[in-house]
This record gives structure tokens, C-alpha cells and sequence, in this order.
């Protein structure tokens, strides 16, 4: 990705923990070229923590569900990417919000390519998902969390959302808090 791009992109740099580079933009047009290729970067765990479900593939649904977001619901799906010294640009991660169906609300989904799990690509998606949230007018952010999912947990939980099982589904948990203007995420 050169200079030029990352302007256009509004793209941001981040780094992990480690001291790692990432950078954070809105989701291209030529990023969905090469979903497959990020989807078959996931395991068959985090695929199945990411949708609740056995996904031994992309469907055509899911991939429609993201266009949907990139363009109808004016959702901010990110991408984290990271930058290789040959300059070629590798998706590691994304997180995307919908509207929720309830005025003011957003729901967010993280993936994060399990490589660079536990690295704190998460809490780097989690805060620019919260800081989108609020550009786009959201007063509350929300996600549905397998309990097994400890890693989405904490990083929900460092980013001071409250946790509540859900009454119909003891198995999942949903994250929230409140999106106030002068909060910092």
C-alpha cells in the first residue's frame, strides 16, 4: 500500500504491544477479492467462535451480508493490516457494525487470522470499531459472544463493556456499553 493509498484510505497506523506496525481503513472494493483467501486463514475453531456455527466455507450470504454492511447500513468495516518489507499488504484482521434494528444501537463482529491472535490485534479493532461507532452517531455498541470465546471476552472486557448471559442461550454472552461523544474508547 503506497502513501497515496493510505491517504485516500484514511488509513491509521496502530502498534501492538510488541511494537508491531498495523495499519486500520475502511474495507476496499478489491479487499473482497480476496476473501476466501482470508476466510481459509482461519481455523475451523475461530471460524466456528466467529459465527457460532460450523463454516467449512464462505457462503454467498456471508460475503452479501458484508457487502450490505460496506455500503447500505454506512457500516465502518475495518481491516487491520500489516505491512511486509517488500511492501505488499497482508489482511490480519477486520471488525464491521450494523445497525442493530434499535435506534442508536451497533453491533460489531471482530476476526482476527489466527496467527495474529492474542497479539493485541483484537484491542486495536475493538477501539477503532467504539471510535467509528461514535462517528457514525451510535449511542450503544453491542456483540454476541460464545462463552467459550475467552479471548473476544477479555478483550470486550478491557474495553469496559458489561457482560450478560443471554436468558434464551446460556452459551452466549452479549457485550455492551454505552457510546457517549466524550468517552474516550
Amino acid at each position: 500500500m503506497n502513501l497515496y493509498q493510505r491517504i485516500r484510505d484514511h488509513s491509521r497506523a496502530e502498534h501492538l504491544p510488541d511494537g508491531t506496525t498495523v495499519y486500520l481503513r475502511p474495507l476496499r472494493d478489491s479487499d473482497l477479492e480476496h476473501a476466501n483467501e482470508f476466510f481459509a486463514a482461519l481455523s475451523e475453531r475461530t471460524r466456528y467462535l466467529r459465527f457460532m456455527a460450523p463454516m467449512p466455507q464462505l457462503t454467498k450470504e456471508t460475503l452479501g451480508d458484508l457487502i450490505r454492511a460496506m455500503y447500505e447500513s454506512r457500516s465502518a468495516v475495518v481491516v487491520a493490516t500489516f505491512e511486509h518489507a517488500d511492501r505488499r499488504e497482508e489482511l490480519i484482521g477486520g471488525g464491521r457494525i450494523v445497525p442493530a434494528g434499535r435506534r442508536g444501537t451497533c453491533e460489531f463482529a471482530l476476526t482476527i487470522v489466527d496467527r495474529w491472535q492474542g497479539r493485541g490485534v483484537g484491542g486495536v479493532l475493538m477501539r477503532e470499531v467504539i471510535r467509528r461507532a461514535r462517528l457514525l452517531g451510535y449511542r450503544r455498541i453491542e456483540g454476541y459472544v460464545l462463552n467459550v470465546n475467552a479471548g473476544m471476552l477479555a478483550v470486550a472486557q478491557h474495553a469496559r463493556m458489561n457482560l450478560r448471559v443471554d436468558p434464551d442461550d446460556p452459551g452466549v454472552i452479549t457485550v455492551y456499553r454505552a457510546l457517549y461523544p466524550f468517552v474516550r474508547g
